[in-house]
């Protein structure tokens, strides 16, 4: 345990924190030491209140970790690092309040995604854009924001493409897995034999968020990247993985084998950093086409690959692909560590001032 960063976990017993939780054991940076939650379940062991068995990776919690006592999420906090799976709509004043006392919280949640002064990262796309928390006057600490599940696979196969073609126009039709809903999320009833055409708040999300992400950072703020996206999102009877269909056009002249040679040679800045949570292969490139499936594929790279298959010309567009993301590990938990990392490395979490 020497030289471990004591870690909190906010919202420590729903899927995304559960998760979380099998991730950080036995992390060479950091030690997961107080957990919170719900009022319903503050004062219990955190073992019995939580679900922690058939996490990813097969990790399981050790006895330590078990034994921990939820904690109200306004209680004090030792951990200079705070790890937020909170559902956004308790996040905002949550993570706000203890930014204010100092900690570094780094969040899944969609509170404070797109406010100016709050950096939206996928480490290997954008991680200078870091230095947004050197803004961030109105707290004693520092929030940083990992993208939306689907936006996580989407921009981050966006972003070679852009930066190597320039994107004029997205089209994205997601597939999404039921465990992106959260507990208790839909019923088999309504999922038996059926596709929901809409789930709440997410075409918003993937037609505003790829922007920030792979904007340009001038002057302490983020100069949005100009290409509009048009989003329809479903939820289907999977487990996990969700799969986008994305049509792309370019500014520059690009095939599909030249889309396919950019995105299998993306390695992207975050391997620089030899951040613990990165994959070797932020996307890997499938030729079979009838790949990629949920079942087959989203564990690739433990979870943190970003499959890409099928890419071929566009009638409309340019070029088309399909891309599958796991949501609970790129899209959720995995993003959050990761940034966690990412803040580690560019010592923001030397400077908290938890107290």
């Amino acid at each position: 345990m020497s030289g471990r960063i004591d870690v909190g976990l906010l919202g420590a017993t729903g899927t995304v924190g559960t998760w979380l939780a099998g991730m950080l054991q036995g992390h060479p940076w950091f030690r997961l030491a107080e957990v919170g939650a719900s009022p319903g379940s503050v004062g219990r062991a955190y073992g019995e209140a939580a679900a922690l068995e058939g996490l990813p990776g097969g990790a399981v919690p050790g006895d330590d970790v078990r034994a921990l006592t939820l904690k109200p999420l306004s209680d004090e906090w030792k951990s200079p690092l705070l790890l937020s799976a909170l559902p956004s709509r308790e996040a905002g004043p949550v993570e706000e309040e203890l930014a204010g006392r100092g900690h570094v919280v780094v969040s899944n949640a969609a509170s404070h995604r797109m406010d100016l002064d709050v950096p939206l990262i996928i480490p290997e796309v954008n991680p200078d854009h870091i230095d947004l928390v050197h803004r961030q006057e109105r707290w004693a600490g520092t929030i940083v924001t990992n993208p939306n599940c689907s936006v996580i696979g989407l921009a981050l196969v966006l972003a070679p493409l852009h930066r190597t073609f320039g994107l004029q126009a997205v089209s994205v039709v997601t597939l999404q897995a039921l465990s992106g809903a959260g507990r208790p999320g839909p019923s088999a009833a309504d999922m038996l034999d059926n596709v929901l055409p809409h789930i709440g708040g997410e075409e918003e999300k993937l037609e505003c968020e790829p922007q920030k992400i792979l904007g340009a950072l001038e002057d302490g703020r983020v100069r949005p990247a100009a290409f509009p996206v048009s989003a329809q999102t479903h939820r289907v009877p999977v487990a996990h993985g969700h799969l986008l269909a994305v049509s792309v056009k370019f500014e520059e002249p690009a095939g599909p084998d030249d889309v396919a040679a950019v995105l299998s040679g993306f390695r992207g800045a975050v391997l620089e950093e030899r951040l613990p949570s990165a994959p070797d292969r932020a996307i890997e490139v499938v030729e079979d086409p009838t790949r990629p499936q949920p079942r087959l594929d989203r564990d690739r790279g433990a979870g943190m690959t970003v499959t890409v298959g099928r890419v071929r010309s566009c009638e409309t567009f340019d070029v088309k692909f399909s891309a599958l993301v796991h949501n609970l590990v790129r899209g959720a938990a995995g993003a959050a560590l990761l940034n966690a990392e990412l803040c580690h490395v560019f010592g923001c979490t030397a400077g908290a001032r938890a107290r």
